[in-house]
């Protein structure tokens, strides 16, 4: 696979951004006196192991986003044998509006055999 654009691929670099944000981002437990002290042990080490869980899947969904977004401005392709992708050659499409608005007769026709006239 080969990019047309190789110099985008910099910008991996960004992965560090979330990665930073989640390893600074420290969470502080408020203390809570309660009666039982057994049932709050157990709820704490159920919420942390979820929330945990929950922080790594942010992580991974942050990353994905930014590898993602990095590789379609890179646009990567796969090289067909002796042949070179120049980026500067475009693809030009043309759509016409076949709805009924261009059955409307003008003095020329349809403006729809006219929109194919002017399109070819």
């Amino acid at each position: 696979m080969s990019f047309i654009y190789p110099a985008f691929l910099f910008a991996l670099s960004a992965i560090a951004i979330p990665i930073i944000i989640h390893l600074f981002n420290f969470r502080k437990y408020k203390t809570v006196y309660f009666s039982n002290v057994r049932f709050l042990k157990e709820v704490k080490q159920e919420t942390q192991a979820k929330s945990k869980l929950k922080h790594l899947l942010v992580l991974l969904a942050r990353i994905l986003f930014i590898l993602f977004l990095v590789l379609a401005f890179a646009q990567p392709f796969i090289p067909v044998q002796n042949s070179k992708v120049v980026p500067g050659n475009k693809a030009i499409s043309i759509f016409i509006d076949n709805s009924f608005s261009m059955d409307a007769v003008n003095k020329n026709g349809t403006l729809l055999d006219e929109a194919k006239k002017r399109a070819l």
